[in-house]
């Protein structure tokens, strides 16, 4: 097994350069044409429609509209033998510094469909082979991989490696972190996100970019998690503080105000809960930043300022609540009020 599994891409695997961009030299052989233009990850991330291993004759059959359990569990059965099959061929591939799309398509679609955890176990050991110039590109090719596939079982893994290997080269840490990226579109990874967050140790590389995943798809329990994390007052904490501004649901908007309205005026959390308002590009994040600057002292004209040349760089968003909402509030301070108005000014 551990010589079956001794696999060194050499060169530069081209699905994960062309896909992430990464500037790596050299080129690998492939035994499928592909258009350089397009890479076959980035397809098969955006086609749902990706083929599979084509089937005998005698197993096609059309499917039922409400198909057994049977049938069903006969199916994934079929996937995760599949995907050991296919990875097999593609090792093969692999240790020749080859790489077939079609097989990648199929393994793809195939651990979408049913986890096969003896693929996963080689992947892990895989994983723990260092990259080493061109010679060896198993973290960079893999930790894209994972992310492609984009499931439960492929994201824990991609962040289980993330926290307990070590990952010096320059490339493999910039296809982990836009494999990060990746897994952070939605917040269908946001719980092992947290969990992740949890058990890194504050001077891992990857730390921020999982803090960032978590802060953009934050919803309220979510938020709750990140101040949690930084009244935890702990070496993470800045970390956590950071990562709001990534925040852009504007349902956490009340519990920013909350915030703003109940910590000390200079806390790192008061004021992060403000340019987190500034940054989020929402028209109700917006208003909030005016119903805060109409109780303040003329002292604080200077971030004020900041705050809406931020929030007018972010979304047009704010010139319209500026222009419903600023004479309808009383101000502490005229100085402030002009502030936002040389702010509007600029919208042209």
């Amino acid at each position: 097994m551990k010589k079956q599994l001794a696999i060194a891409l050499t060169g530069c695997a081209v699905l994960v350069a062309i896909y992430f961009a990464a500037s790596t030299g050299g080129q690998i052989q492939s035994n499928v044409q592909a258009d350089p233009d397009n890479s076959l990850i980035t397809e098969v991330a955006n086609d749902k429609t990706a083929p599979l291993i084509q089937a005998d004759p005698e197993e096609i059959e059309l499917n039922p509209i409400n198909p057994s359990p049977k049938k069903h569990i006969k199916d994934e059965q079929q996937s995760a033998v599949k995907s050991y099959v296919v990875w097999n061929e593609m090792k093969e591939l692999l240790a020749k510094g080859e790489v077939n799309n079609e097989l990648e398509k199929q393994l793809i679609e195939s651990l979408r469909k049913k986890p096969n955890q003896q693929v996963y176990e080689e992947f892990k050991q895989l994983l723990q082979i260092a990259d080493s110039n061109l010679n060896s590109r198993n973290q960079e090719y893999l930790l894209s991989l994972l992310a492609v596939i984009n499931t439960e079982e492929s994201a824990g893994l991609l962040l289980t490696t993330l926290e307990n290997t070590k990952i010096t080269d320059s490339n493999a840490i910039y296809v982990a972190r836009k494999s990060l990226q990746k897994i952070s579109q939605s917040a269908k990874h946001i719980n092992q996100l947290e969990a992740s967050f949890m058990t890194m140790s504050s001077d891992n590389l990857f730390l921020p970019n999982i803090a960032n995943g978590i802060a953009k798809n934050a919803a309220e329990q979510n938020f709750d998690f990140l101040v949690a994390q930084v009244d935890a007052a702990n070496e993470k904490s800045p970390i956590a503080i950071a990562s709001m501004t990534n925040i852009t649901n504007e349902r956490l908007v009340p519990q920013l105000q909350q915030l703003i309205n109940t910590r000390a005026t200079e806390s790192e959390l008061s004021i992060a809960s403000l340019n987190t308002l500034a940054n989020m590009g929402q028209y109700e994040a917006a208003v909030a930043l005016i119903q805060w600057s109409a109780q303040q002292p003329a002292s604080s004209k200077a971030f004020v300022g900041e705050l809406f040349s931020t929030a007018r760089q972010r979304s047009p968003s704010a010139f319209r609540a500026i222009e419903k909402q600023l004479n309808r509030q009383q101000f502490t301070s005229s100085e402030i009020k002009s502030v936002i108005e040389e702010v509007y000014l600029q919208r042209n």
